[in-house]
């Protein structure tokens, strides 16, 4: 039997079968439950994790650690999918992902466990920033496509609402490790559904990539600083380092707008702001955000 793969890349173009839309779609759900899950389920056995670890310092950077990372790759990894096809990406991260999960349970110390995280968000970068972009790749029409998204939108939701409750019950009658180790099973189920599946789509066929490196470092800069600037806010306060790391992300997203305005391949077409409709969705994107992850 020919997978979903190897049929696309002898008819490129083509319209997957309802059956075809399915199985490739259940691969992505399974790719974006492993990330949201992750986000989610850590919170409520990081006490418990605390405790045995002992690095009450580090406490607050097993989260930041991870977030840090994560929104970084998701750009970088979205603009590499449209050259060189999503789905290598997808199945590297699931591994990398996979991998670094089993690393957050083997560790030893909250140091050891704040880099496998780091090392986590790359993976799972790479993951958000091909997996939702996969959906308008496989259904170019914007009717079919809203259908299918409201599948993977439905799977991210309830992985993030069941994920405090499956940390408070692995952590309390299987150890704080299994909330790592529960990925396991997920990402293997991922990856396979992915692998056998998910169709190669590549936008972009020059022999020559042209990646935005510049656009890449200022919008890293920016991300950083002011991510460390929230974490760091509550224990600096108005201190000259909190000021000097506002500056810098200021900086570094103002000089972000000029070079993309010029660059032949913007990292970050500024063209995406420039629809009131898209405009509209990114703010109500933040917004839920911050309810979400407030009331986690």
């Amino acid at each position: 039997m020919v997978n979903a793969s190897e049929a696309a890349q002898k008819t490129p173009g083509r319209v997957l079968s309802v059956t075809e839309s399915i199985l490739a779609m259940m691969g992505l759900c399974f790719v974006v439950m492993l990330v949201a899950i992750d986000q989610t389920v850590v919170g409520t056995a990081l006490p418990t994790i605390v405790s045995e670890l002992h690095g009450f310092e580090l406490y607050a950077w097993v989260a930041t650690a991870y977030l840090l990372t994560s929104v970084i790759t998701v750009p970088i990894f979205g603009r590499l999918g449209d050259f060189y096809g999503r789905r290598r990406f997808v199945l590297v991260s699931i591994v990398l992902f996979t991998l670094a999960s089993v690393l957050c349970g083997m560790a030893q110390s909250m140091l050891q466990l704040v880099l496998a995280r780091a090392l986590q968000a790359i993976a799972g970068g790479m993951l958000v920033g091909t997996a939702f972009a996969c959906v308008p790749d496989l259904f170019p029409d914007p009717r079919v496509r809203l259908r299918w998204q409201v599948m993977l939108s439905a799977s991210f939701g309830i992985a993030n609402g069941i994920g405090p409750f499956l940390g408070g019950i692995l952590t309390e009658h299987y150890g704080w490790r299994s909330v790592f180790y529960v990925n396991l099973p997920v990402g293997l189920l991922s990856l396979y559904f992915v692998y056998r599946y998910l169709p190669q789509i590549r936008h972009f066929r020059q022999t020559q990539v042209r990646m935005d490196y510049l656009g890449a470092f200022l919008l890293m800069v920016g991300l950083a600083c002011i991510q460390l600037l929230v974490e760091l806010l509550p224990q600096y306060g108005g201190s000259y380092l909190m000021v000097l790391l506002g500056l810098c992300s200021v900086a570094a997203f103002v000089l972000l707008v000029t070079w993309e305005r010029r660059v032949a391949e913007p990292l970050l077409p500024l063209i995406l702001f420039s629809s009131p409709a898209q405009f509209s969705l990114l703010v109500l994107s933040a917004g839920l955000g911050f309810i979400l992850f407030g009331l986690l």
